[in-house]
């Protein structure tokens, strides 16, 4: 079994925090999940994340205006420059802390990045060969607070940036002899957004507190001349120590990887920042010696509207969070903090369309507008929902969201296509994995979902919760079509439902009693009793004589059941701590535990003896929390394995729990074979495995006290550190790592985890594998096709092919066999050979154009190779499943586009035949084109 898996997607979180950028085509969304960034294909209704995580979370983003480059910037003010094409990062820079908004110029020369009270402009990497990713060449610090947002004019000469003193400043890059600053006042709270007309020095200046003030200038961009400046001999001095200075801080910075203290770097960083601020401060000397206020350029308040004159009720107390303009159609879209949001043309602000997302909690933290203007993006942070809403139609592009609180379950449907997951909020959705979307959402638990399983004809699901019900889900009308409940009130914690679809099992966690229901009456068969605890898990098992239920409590005790016998139950296993999860191998020859002191025990179920074990106390790692007083090493005492799994051949099993590592063992060897790392964000809590002596003082660590963040949910400063106006028992905390469930995929190629994070996709990566098979010295790429073209004997070429096992090769081989000689090859192939022929076909049919040809190799392989592949049915399980999931898909795709030409060739035979017989159309072309057209449909049904 390949075991090269590597980070695929993340699912189940749609958007965190920070901005949303559109790509210059409008067709893909770029939304931050986390510390990764989500590329969301609108046109093709794809979702992608990019494997290259942050060490924090993005606060910020921003696209240069060709699409290729996107910089995000995190918590701590390191920025990632990542090429979006190839899906590579470039480079780390470090701008500082406390960055709020950054923007690339419309000519992709030089970004603006507004950090703390200042705005700082860089110049951008270009394809000429430069030795820093970003150079400072500019730093406008005379804002009195933050800065919180920026535009530049369509010619990248003018930046406006506003601020949280109610002010907004606009001043040229270079400087320009008839604009050098210009401060715009005139609000009551924290400037949101300024915006440029196009190519004009217009500008719209919209705040919290829901105004707009429209300012207008007297004169021409284009009319603008850059100011020439001939620096003194102090000046360059200056640069010249500058530029060593700044090469050696910014080289330094931008590589990411070295040891270099951030106290001293940060030194380094704000010594050139000096230096520039001198330069530009002589310079502002020099235009106040050399007034020329007659030619200088003069901004004008227009008009002044204000968004709450139309508000009613509670409305009024709303706060204005985000806002954009699109300048071509003079479109201004506001977002709220009640979930409203508003569409305005401009300047004359005449409302052109509101809507609500929903309920008083879903604050809309960002709002964008598409290169073409027809589309809003819409996000909201604390429900993590992204909607795409066309407002000219009024209809949804894209409406998702994940989980409100940590996801607890998942369960994969039996041909791998579909992940169903539950969260605390009680929801549980349905995940398509080829796309990355969710489909369908169940509301009707009304607590924690604790149990999720499929039925084995991927029809239906069945869930349990701690709302006292275990229900079952129709996937084919999306219904809860039955909901199983206990004579008395019960918390269940577990469900298994049987292969055949018959009975459900749930355990329960406050009376410790198994309850078993008929899946098609809804009727309680029976109560299970013998554990003395809560029952952590439940599994079925099928082996060759009937179908056992397995299931292990926190009374160090794991039993087996014969439901069908009556006989009760079959076997007690005695534990050393508490079982916290069981499974049954694929074949039901073996039953694994999990248990409180992190070991994984393996027992025969017939035999009642044990076969394995395996210890995982230190395959778990080390790691502490913030405010621990122990070491990490000291910590792992309540450290275990919560969710295990088996693959589909038995032989390993993948295990994860309150750690950042997710193992996989092999079994008969009871080793580590990998561990993934799951997380590096250092946003969460217990991930650091030593204590970060900079914040211990002689009080204790920093991290103790609580400083609460910047704004609370009214958008009102905190005032005293720990202190919150209204509500004392809300505290700003990180949330921990954590792994609640782990699945392996149907198809054996894949894997998924419900952690802190979302869902996590892990999936074999093939595109640097090197896996020859008995291979030799005479097989080369050369002497294959020399077999094929020049001997022109394909089959010896396609075993050839497969020893060396490239997939360019064999593609080329197989794509080049004539099609009369597949029967024959097929007959022939060594079973050895079969099953990796199949492997490599199922990948193939899902991205080439040559279908038909690709089933012809499918249907001849099965047809001739069918009782050989019986009694090795279990090991070539997951190539099957992988096939027919890839089929399905296939079949989805092509469906709707033959059924659209089957209804466009019978609407052309119907016309065609219903002709006037006046017209000057030939009888004979008629019915000769209906007969053609019959044919057509005729083959196409087929």
């Amino acid at each position: 079994m390949k075991l090269h898996y590597k980070f695929s997607n993340l699912l189940g979180t749609v958007y965190h925090k920070g901005n949303l950028l559109f790509t210059p085509d409008s067709n893909a969304l770029i939304t931050p999940v986390g510390n990764r960034a989500t590329v969301i294909d609108l046109k093709n209704g794809r979702s992608e994340t990019l494997s290259v995580e942050s060490e924090f979370n993005i606060v910020c983003s921003t696209l240069s205006s060709n699409g290729a480059l996107l910089l995000a910037i995190n918590e701590t003010g390191r920025g990632y420059l990542y090429n979006v094409k190839c899906r590579a990062l470039i480079g780390i820079h470090r701008f500082g802390h406390d960055v709020h908004t950054v923007k690339f110029s419309p000519d992709a020369k030089s970004v603006a990045v507004c950090r703390g009270n200042r705005c700082e402009i860089y110049t951008c990497p270009s394809a000429d060969r430069q030795f820093n990713l970003f150079t400072l060449k500019f730093v406008l610090r005379s804002f009195h607070d933050k800065t919180t947002c920026i535009d530049w004019t369509t010619d990248s000469r003018v930046v406006a940036v506003g601020s949280a003193d109610m002010t907004t400043q606009v001043f040229s890059v270079p400087l320009l002899d008839k604009l050098h600053r210009f401060t715009l006042a005139g609000h009551g709270r924290e400037i949101v957004g300024g915006f440029f007309e196009q190519d004009s020095l217009n500008i719209i200046t919209i705040c919290k507190n829901a105004k707009v003030n429209y300012w207008v200038v007297d004169m021409e961009l284009s009319s603008m001349k850059p100011m020439p400046y001939i620096p003194d001999t102090e000046d360059d001095d200056d640069d010249e120590d500058g530029d060593n200075t700044n090469t050696e801080d910014i080289s330094t910075s931008s590589n990411g990887h070295k040891d270099v203290d951030d106290e001293d770097l940060d030194d380094m960083v704000e010594q050139e920042r000096v230096k520039l601020e001198r330069k530009q401060k002589r310079l502002d000397e020099h235009l106040l010696k050399n007034p020329t206020k007659d030619d200088m350029v003069v901004f004008k308040r227009m008009n002044k509207f204000n968004y709450k004159e139309t508000f009613e009720g509670s409305d009024r107390g709303a706060l204005l969070l985000c806002a954009d303009y699109h300048k071509k159609t003079h479109m201004l879209v506001a977002g709220f903090s009640n979930g409203h949001f508003y569409l305005h043309e401009m300047p004359d602000f005449n409302l052109i369309h509101s809507l609500s997302l929903g309920d008083q909690k879903q604050m809309i933290t960002s709002a964008l507008f598409n290169p073409l203007g027809d589309w809003i993006a819409l996000a909201c942070q604390n429900l993590g929902q992204l909607v795409v809403w066309e407002w000219q139609s009024q209809t949804y592009v894209l409406k998702q969201q994940g989980h409100f609180n940590n996801m607890t379950q998942l369960a994969y449907s039996p041909d791998g296509m579909h992940i169903a997951s539950g969260g605390d909020d009680g929801k549980i959705k349905l995940w398509n994995t080829s796309n990355a979307f969710c489909f369908v959402t169940f509301s009707e638990h009304s607590s924690t979902i604790t149990g999720l399983e499929f039925a084995s004809n991927g029809q239906f699901i069945v869930s349990s919760s701690l709302d006292g019900t275990v229900r079952a889900y129709d996937l084919l009308r999306y219904r809860n079509f039955r909901t199983y409940t206990s004579p008395t009130p019960v918390q269940f914690s577990c469900v298994a439902l049987d292969a055949a679809g018959e009975v459900v099992c749930a355990g329960g966690f406050d009376t410790f009693n198994i309850f078993v229901w008929s899946i098609k009456t809804g009727k309680l068969l029976d109560i299970l009793s013998g554990h003395e605890g809560p029952i952590s898990a439940l599994a079925f098992g099928r082996n060759t004589t009937q179908t056992t239920l397995a299931s292990c409590s926190w009374d160090k005790t794991l039993r087996t059941w014969s439901l069908f016998d009556s006989q009760g139950s079959r076997e007690t296993f005695l534990l050393s701590t508490d079982a916290l999860s069981c499974a049954f191998r694929p074949d039901g020859q073996q039953i694994a535990v999990s248990t409180v002191d992190a070991q994984i025990l393996f027992f025969h179920p017939d035999s009642g003896q044990q076969t394995a074990s395996i210890e995982g106390k230190n395959d778990l790692g080390y790691a502490r929390k913030e405010t621990d007083k122990v070491t990490g090493k000291k910590l792992t005492f309540g450290r275990a394995y919560r969710s295990i799994s088996y693959t589909m051949d038995g032989n390993y099993l993948l295990a994860g729990g309150r750690s950042k590592y997710i193992s996989l063992y092999n079994i008969h060897e009871q080793i580590l074979v990998k561990r993934f790392e799951i997380a590096c964000n250092k946003s969460f809590d217990g991930l650091n495995e030593y204590l970060n002596r900079r914040k211990m003082t002689e009080f204790g660590s920093l991290a103790l006290i609580d400083m609460g963040q910047d704004e609370d949910e009214n958008g009102k400063n905190i005032r005293l550190p720990g202190v919150r106006k209204g509500d004392y028992s809300n505290r700003h905390f990180k949330p921990e790592i954590l792994v609640t469930c782990v699945r392996f995929s149907p198809t054996g190629r894949a894997w998924a985890a419900c952690t802190t994070e979302g869902l996590l996709i892990y999936s074999i990566d093939n595109t640097a594998m090197f896996d020859p098979i008995d291979l030799n010295e005479t097989i080369t790429p050369l002497s294959i096709r020399q077999t094929l073209y020049d001997k022109n004997d394909a089959y010896l070429a396609l075993l050839m092919a497969l020893k060396l096992n490239e997939k360019s090769l064999v593609t080329e081989i197989i794509e080049n066999v004539d099609a009369s000689k597949v029967e024959h090859i097929c007959q022939s192939l060594p079973l050895l050979y079969v099953e990796l022929l199949l492997n490599f076909i199922s990948e193939q049919i899902q991205h080439s154009r040559h279908f038909a040809f690709y089933l012809s190799w499918i249907y001849h392989i099965l047809m001739n190779h069918t009782n050989n592949l019986k009694p090795n049915s279990t090991k070539i399980l997951t190539t099957l499943c992988n096939l027919e999931k890839n089929l399905t898909l296939k079949h989805d795709s092509l469906g709707k586009i033959v059924e659209n030409n089957i209804f466009m060739v019978d609407y052309l035979s119907t016309i065609a035949s219903i002709a006037k017989p006046d017209d000057d159309m030939d009888t004979s072309s008629i019915s000769g084109t209906k007969r053609k057209s019959d044919h057509i449909t005729t083959s196409i049904s087929e």
